[in-house]
């Protein structure tokens, strides 16, 4: 029995935590553990959504459809960027503390007793946190829960779903120590999530990973969309916060308004539409309205700060600094935009430094709090390499508060979602929240 919050997430990090648990065994672990909680992630229908970018944004939007449509919807989001609590949300809200603790307390017995049977069912942080939210969603008598999966697909927690459709919206190179060092391979493990006869969308349009999903689908007989081929946008217009396209599918609806900003948002709107298209549940009216209204934290976000503009984006890995930059060049081509960088060890920094070098004129690095970070100063070295002014400053807020000084119009904050989640804390708190030092 946990009696308060704090005491919770302690339980879950410090002994659940990420990368202590062994995961030769599969799925068997996370089944075993729902069969003992009464298989609750079968109580509701199921939207499930994967891929290296876009899975977040694409999830947010059908959420914000389902809410719109009048059903009662939850959603479970990885991760989060401040608070715990931001990755379980029903109808908009975010999950209170104390039903933290009343659905941590339900599902732990069940948690030790997969225990007993040694350490290779040991239940991992994620794979409780997914039994959680799936008891969540079934006590709450939600109709559609819109799953995001942790990492890859084929061996993560939330597999063990029956998905209405599946979706895989890209695949880049990420996680690769995991997912394997080639884009086939990571394919394959996003394409785990393709249930036999159950729909499929993708985003995906390169050859190697593309051949991948196609087999797979195929070998299950699910019916697969993809995009330019049985989908379309067109018309694509870019002003902030409010980005006007077309979509062609089985519907052609002209001049939607999509809040999230940059192409490759467009194209995530494309597959919910084309995801709420094969559900059969497309209202146009509802479709505008959601589409406008949706909200994804930390994604080319948009705050303003002492008269500056603030663009906060987990642009964490290759593809998606690639975004980053092409995004703030759509948006703010001209503009001298100050950054506020902080890259884990584990990712590809050179490349990502790469992309971010040609639009800030000068760089503040810090670090992100993650143990993954411990290296984070030589960030700094790759970007005088590049002939950046850059300085060091290793406290996130205190950097971004000397950016917030440099004279540039524009304060870019990127490089990892811990980083993001750290300067965003501050902005909307005006303060740490308790649990950030846990």
């Amino acid at each position: 029995m946990r009696n308060s919050y704090l005491e919770v997430l302690r339980t879950l990090y410090y002994e659940r935590p990420h990368g202590k648990v062994k995961i030769g065994l599969g799925l068997e672990r996370i089944k075993k553990l729902m069969n003992l909680l009464g298989n609750p992630q079968h109580s509701y229908k199921v939207v499930h959504i994967t891929g290296t970018n876009g899975k977040g944004s694409t999830a947010r939007i059908i959420y914000r459809y389902l809410k719109e449509l009048g059903k009662n919807v939850g959603a479970f989001f990885s991760p989060h960027l401040y608070t715990f609590r931001e990755r379980i949300e029903i109808n908009g809200k975010l999950i209170s503390e104390g039903d933290v603790i009343r659905v941590f307390n339900k599902v732990y017995p069940a948690v030790i007793e997969m225990d007993k049977f040694g350490p290779d069912w040991r239940p991992s942080f994620f794979e409780v946190l997914t039994a959680m939210v799936f008891t969540y969603f079934k006590e709450q008598k939600v109709e559609w829960a819109v799953i995001e999966v942790g990492l890859g697909g084929r061996l993560d927690a939330t597999n063990v779903v029956i998905p209405e459709v599946s979706i895989i919206t890209t695949v880049d190179y990420d996680h690769m120590n995991i997912l394997g060092k080639t884009l086939e391979k990571i394919a394959y493990e996003k394409s785990g999530i393709i249930k036999e006869k159950r729909p499929v969308v993708t985003g995906e349009t390169k050859y190697e990973p593309l051949k991948v999903i196609k087999k797979i689908s195929k070998q299950r007989k699910a019916p697969l969309s993809i995009i330019e081929r049985d989908f379309f946008f067109c018309d694509t217009d870019l002003s902030l916060n409010e980005n006007s396209f077309s979509y062609r599918g089985n519907a052609n609806i002209k001049n939607l308004k999509l809040s999230l900003n940059g192409r490759h948002q467009i194209q995530n709107a494309a597959i919910s539409i084309r995801a709420i298209e094969v559900l059969k549940i497309l209202n146009e009216e509802v479709l505008r309205k959601a589409l406008l209204n949706v909200v994804h934290p930390g994604r080319f976000e948009i705050m303003e700060y002492n008269g500056k503009t603030v663009v906060l984006d987990g642009a964490h890995n290759t593809a998606g600094a690639a975004v980053f930059v092409r995004t703030l060049n759509d948006y703010f081509e001209g503009r001298d935009i100050v950054g506020v960088i902080g890259i884990l060890d584990d990712k590809e920094r050179e490349k990502i430094v790469d992309k971010f070098q040609h639009v800030f004129s000068k760089v503040y690095v810090s670090r992100p709090k993650s143990h993954r970070a411990a290296h984070y100063y030589e960030v700094c070295d790759m970007f005088r390499l590049k002939k950046v002014p850059c300085e060091i400053i290793e406290n996130p807020w205190e950097a971004f508060q000397k950016a917030i000084e440099d004279p540039s119009e524009v304060v870019g904050v990127a490089g990892s979602l811990y980083l993001v989640g750290e300067v965003r804390m501050h902005l909307v708190e005006g303060k740490k929240v308790p649990e950030w030092d846990i």
